[in-house]
């Protein structure tokens, strides 16, 4: 029996995105954080969106070798999941995919997990909390997931 599982992937993907908020709720408030949030809350935001997706794939018969090949791409996760039918469920906006967009080049760079200066394109906060939510409450029941 396999040990990653849709359901488990959605559970670690929810869990990422309120240990986020939370995150937020004391790093945010700080001066600097009025229009975006600190890098790590946006990591957590960003690993919960590839885990909610991923867990779609899974659930939709990809393998994690697969998946793996995917990396932290995640434009290239939704554009996966697309091809694997996930529209006939929801659709991204075109602005939404805009933000997904932003997001998968601070992660897929790992410039949300280290230090490398230099300007930065980063997402407005509440968009990209929308976004995280939209995914998280489409495909957390496709999967399984309560």
């Amino acid at each position: 029996m396999a040990r990653t599982t849709p359901i488990g992937l959605a559970r670690y993907a929810r869990d990422y995105f309120d240990s986020a908020l939370a995150a937020d709720d004391v790093l945010g408030t700080r001066e600097g954080y009025e229009i975006h949030a600190p890098m790590p809350v946006m990591f957590l935001v960003a690993h919960s969106i590839e885990l909610i997706i991923k867990a779609y794939l899974l659930h939709v018969g990809m393998s994690l070798d697969d998946m793996k090949k995917i990396s932290h791409n995640l434009l290239a996760c939704w554009e996966v999941a697309v091809e694997n039918g996930i529209e006939q469920h929801f659709n991204l906006t075109n602005y939404e995919i805009d933000i997904l967009n932003i997001i998968s080049d601070l992660h897929k760079s790992t410039e949300l997990r280290y230090i490398q200066s230099g300007f930065k394109t980063v997402p407005v906060f509440g968009p990209l909390e929308e976004l995280t939510r939209k995914l998280l409450d489409n495909i957390c029941p496709l999967v399984g997931f309560r």
